[in-house]
């Protein structure tokens, strides 16, 4: 893997570093969402399912105690309005129970239908034996009216009670099954997350390291080698091997290092031949000679040309050159060939900054490049935190209306202590009236018994509330974790736009260095022209010292000429 990324461009190493950064985002994200979404399933299961049924159930046996309360009132009824009265309220409690009957029916699963069944087997029964019990009541038989009152409506009262309790008491634990369910769930889905994103912080650092180290490594290896050539050290070895632009670049270095090498060592023999008197001298590299590095060897070609056609004229026209001649030559011929040696130098100097310098300013560009691309996953990453502040808030809110709600059970349990203890007084009152108030006594003990199952539901949902708190606060920490997250994500990638912008501006500078290099280079030029000027002014004087031929000629004979050369 180190080798495929290794000759990748620089350009695709970012992208494989951003998309690391990216992929983990999307991969917490979207299990954080899918954790979400679960729970939200299991709450929307218990406030749409198992807590309605618990509720109905609830009102179904409160309805049937209210049914009973209005059947003692219509047989104990001490006037027509008071018993026609309670006949209405019976009616429209039994409706009430039809309805919530129904209710129920819609709420249930297969596995409650018995449940539903055996309440609406009885509910039936009771509704036949109350209708006797009215006929029986409008026929004046009062006595037989509150038999079956005490006898089958009690039995089939404890039945339907029994079956509304099996209802209440399968769907309460249908909801702590479910909420169970859903802190298990949140376990599970932690303990992945976690995993996740250690992997991912893992694979993060081990491709930051990777891609970090393959950029690094070959332009420190570039740089070393640029200050070298800068120094006119040509000893340089560049190991570094790719496909990338790097890469390309390391093997431009090389190639240019070993061309110089040749056409250095190509003039020093050039140079050496001439200096020695040889003028038959040629270029063994001529191949290598190419581009900007032609002019040079036409250069010392022509030199070696001219100055050899001159000491063939020379030695032609001796005997008419004058002694002083020898001198003015001599001193002619080493300030050319100084002016040349500058020269050729200076023309290799210039080319190979030039080159250079393109190669920094196009490093400078795409260094600008990727500190753009990192800038703008930066600015994403800060508004994905902002969207999980915003949940975060979602869920508090949450919490603060089920705080709300728990207030108002509160004063449920209070107005159901306060009913109690109104039952117990209204108790007292009707023992103390005798058989007179047998009938208020029965009143009394059905609201007390309506006291007791109040407080008693308002306790369980006490409770389902304080557990849904508890779901909601975990979520929150869930978030929060998740929010810390990605805080840190931001302030990796806020890290890395700094690394690669302190990149782009040591490129920039190396490319400000460089352009003021090639001023220099420039002025020297200019100067070693002037010097060529000059010697070519000797070079002329020296014709006009003519008269010292035989001096000149003698010196001539050292040279090793080419007969008839031909400039070229």
């Amino acid at each position: 893997m180190i080798h495929y990324i290794r000759n990748l461009r620089i350009r695709l190493k970012l992208y494989i570093l951003i998309g690391v950064a990216l992929l983990g985002m999307l991969i917490i994200g979207g299990m954080s969402f899918g954790l979400m979404s679960r729970l939200n399933e299991k709450t929307n299961d218990i406030s749409t399912s198992w807590l309605p049924s618990v509720d109905t159930g609830r009102d179904m046996a409160a309805t049937l105690s209210n049914v009973r309360l209005n059947e003692l009132g219509y047989l104990t009824a001490i006037s027509d309005e008071v018993e026609s009265s309670s006949l209405q309220y019976l009616e429209k409690e039994k409706e009430e129970m039809t309805t919530l009957l129904a209710k129920y029916e819609s709420l249930i699963d297969e596995e409650e239908k018995g449940f539903y069944n055996s309440a609406l087997n009885f509910w039936t029964q009771y509704c036949q034996a109350d209708e006797e019990l009215i006929t029986l009541a409008k026929q004046g038989k009062t006595e037989e009216a509150r038999a079956i009152l005490e006898g089958e409506c009690v039995e089939l009262y404890n039945s339907l009670n029994s079956a509304f309790n099996d209802i209440i008491t399968y769907n309460t634990q249908g909801s702590t099954e479910e909420t169970a369910q859903s802190a298990s769930l949140y376990k599970k889905a932690t303990l992945i997350l976690t995993a996740i994103i250690v992997a991912i912080i893992l694979v993060g650092v081990f491709f930051s390291f990777i891609i970090i180290r393959l950029i690094k490594l070959p332009i420190s290896e570039i740089e070393n080698a640029a200050t070298k050539m800068a120094q006119g050290d040509l000893d340089i070895e560049i190991s570094y091997t790719s496909r990338d632009e790097l890469g390309v670049l390391s093997d431009q270095m090389r190639k240019l290092v070993r061309r110089l090498q040749l056409i250095i060592d190509d003039e020093n023999k050039f140079l050496a031949k001439m200096a020695a008197g040889d003028f038959t001298v040629d270029s063994v590299c001529e191949e290598e000679y190419t581009g900007g590095f032609h002019p040079l060897l036409v250069s010392f070609r022509s030199i070696a040309a001219k100055l050899n056609d001159t000491l063939l004229q020379i030695s032609e026209s001796s005997t008419q050159v004058a002694n002083g001649s020898e001198q003015v030559s001599s001193g002619a011929q080493a300030l050319s060939q100084g002016a040349t040696e500058q020269a050729s130098s200076v023309e290799e100097l210039a080319a190979t900054i030039n080159e250079i310098s393109d190669k920094v300013n196009q490093n400078a560009e795409n260094a600008r490049q990727a500190n753009t691309m990192a800038n703008s996953v930066s600015v994403e990453m800060n508004t994905s935190n902002q969207k999980m502040q915003e949940m975060i808030q979602a869920m508090n809110d949450i919490s603060g209306t089920s705080n709300e709600i728990g207030k108002i059970i509160k004063t449920i349990e209070d107005i159901a202590f306060q009913t109690n203890i109104l039952a117990l007084n209204a108790a007292v009152e009707a023992a103390r009236a005798g058989s007179a108030g047998k009938g208020f006594a029965v009143v009394a003990d059905e609201v007390r018994n309506l006291a007791s199952k109040s407080a008693e539901a308002s306790k369980s949902t006490s409770a389902l509330i304080e557990n849904s708190l508890k779901a909601v606060e975990n979520g929150t920490q869930i978030a929060d974790d998740t929010a810390q997250s990605l805080l840190e994500a931001v302030d990796g990638v806020s890290e890395m736009t700094g690394i690669i912008g302190q990149i782009s501006e040591a490129s920039s500078n190396q490319a400000a260095a460089i352009s003021q290099i090639t001023m220099g280079i420039d002025q020297i030029s200019s100067v070693v022209q002037t010097n060529s000027a000059t010697a070519q002014e000797s070079a002329a004087a020296s014709e006009e010292l003519s008269n010292q031929s035989q001096l000149m000629k003698n010196l001539v004979k050292k040279f090793k000429l080419k007969s008839g050369f031909v400039s070229r």
